[in-house]
């Protein structure tokens, strides 16, 4: 597989966008499969919160908690993250699917709150992994001028299992102990997949940079400690606010506001479609206009949205504010994986993908931790999401201090704008 399409090869009509070969097309849809098993444990373990609550007879507060400590398997699959810099991307992601299957079961078969907090730590620990890897591959193969938007169409396969759990929840919520069935549904697809990714060749490019004599990926690391630092930082206070409000919506919606899971799955669902609108247009626009003002602008408006979900019951309101709140989200998670991929040489990208989610990781535990503390102090769970928002301030300070990255050719050894090829 190429590791970057020739730059001046574009076809007419497409707006000056390189021709993406069907090698290319084949790994957006092979490791597009790892972000749909992703999104269905995300998506559900957010939904059946109410769900676990009730088999296990914890408070809300201990349902943050143990949400929380979930998003922690995010710190050790960095860890594992950065051996893909050393051994190469694709067995560290053929391991991980296995692993996310067999967590995939132990929170489906677990028996107290303590066994669940396990089952969806190690399942987190296993998706993200994967979720690493498929953008670091996705990236390492894309041409340049469609990188941030071939990021985009790998969100929208993910939002395929977003799509899936919404279904399945939505249908049999109600039953008795339903979640688990579903949740161990969730691991049929992930060994399904291991077959597709049997096919699924090693990035060229790390190969490349693997060939030739280089620095090891942290001296790379210390080299470009500056834009690391950066999108470290930037991460964390953009989960900060961001991680808890997207988790806790099923929750308040169904513990506070007295809705159905059927009405919760409905209007999660009706956002979700509309909000992979985002998908396409922050990675259209920030190809054409940049990164950094893509970011700065949905992560407003993301913050913005997600907080009239917890301002009012009303559906129509509740449903537009997740829909603009999801929409920009999805825009701005695709800006913000095209700066993390385009930061530094091939050598290092996994290893700053895998650091870069130490701070991404660090903001959601943080967010989530707060707002457990401030759950009793403010007198429920709406309050206290709505009072960390105001946050959101510091991420865009972060965020207006990152690199702009629109361009950059991912070749070892070139950091040149292909404006300018």
């Amino acid at each position: 597989m190429r590791a970057e399409a020739p730059q001046g090869s574009s076809s007419p009509g497409n707006s000056g966008r390189p021709k993406i070969e069907k090698d290319v097309w084949f790994l957006l849809f092979v490791v597009g499969t790892a972000f749909m098993a992703s999104r269905y444990d995300f998506q559900l373990s957010t939904l059946a919160l109410p769900q676990f609550q009730q088999a296990f007879g914890y408070d809300d507060q201990t349902s943050v908690l143990i949400g929380t400590i979930a998003k922690v398997g995010a710190i050790p699959a960095v860890m594992l993250t950065l051996m893909a810099d050393r051994i190469g991307r694709k067995p560290l992601f053929l391991a991980a699917i296995l692993g996310f299957s067999a967590s995939a079961l132990l929170t489906a078969f677990a028996q107290n709150a303590a066994m669940l907090a396990t089952g969806l730590f190690f399942t987190r620990l296993f998706t993200m992994v994967d979720e690493l890897l498929a953008v670091v591959l996705l990236a390492e193969a894309a041409p340049a001028r469609a990188r941030a938007w071939m990021l985009g169409l790998l969100a929208l396969l993910g939002a395929s299992g977003d799509g899936v759990a919404l279904v399945a929840y939505g249908t049999f919520a109600d039953q008795p102990d339903a979640w688990r069935w579903m949740y161990a549904a969730g691991a049929v697809p992930a060994l399904l997949s291991i077959i597709w990714r049997l096919a699924l060749p090693e990035s060229a490019a790390f190969v490349a940079a693997s060939q030739a004599k280089q620095a090891d990926p942290f001296a790379l690391i210390r080299t470009h400690r500056r834009p690391v630092i950066l999108i470290g930082i930037a991460y964390f206070l953009f989960w900060l606010p961001i991680s808890p409000a997207l988790s806790y919506n099923s929750q308040y919606l169904q513990s506070v506001a007295k809705w159905e899971p059927s009405q919760v799955a409905l209007v999660s669902f009706a956002a979700g479609l509309i909000g992979l609108v985002g998908t396409f247009l922050g990675g259209r626009l920030a190809d054409r206009f940049g990164r950094k003002p893509v970011a700065l602008t949905a992560t407003l408006i993301c913050v913005l949205g997600l907080s009239g979900v917890y301002g009012s019951s009303q559906f129509g309101l509740v449903g537009a504010s997740l829909s603009l709140g999801y929409m920009a989200w999805f825009a701005a998670s695709v800006a913000l994986r095209a700066t993390m991929t385009e930061l530094i040489p091939t050598k290092a990208r996994a290893t700053v993908a895998g650091t870069s989610e130490i701070g991404a990781s660090g903001g959601a535990i943080v967010g989530g931790s707060l707002v457990a503390f401030l759950i009793p102090v403010l007198g429920g769970l709406g309050h206290a999401l709505i009072a960390i928002m105001p946050l959101v301030v510091l991420a865009l300070i972060a965020i207006a201090f990152l690199p702009e990255t629109k361009g950059r050719v991912l070749v070892e050894g070139e950091e040149e704008d292909v404006s300018k090829a």
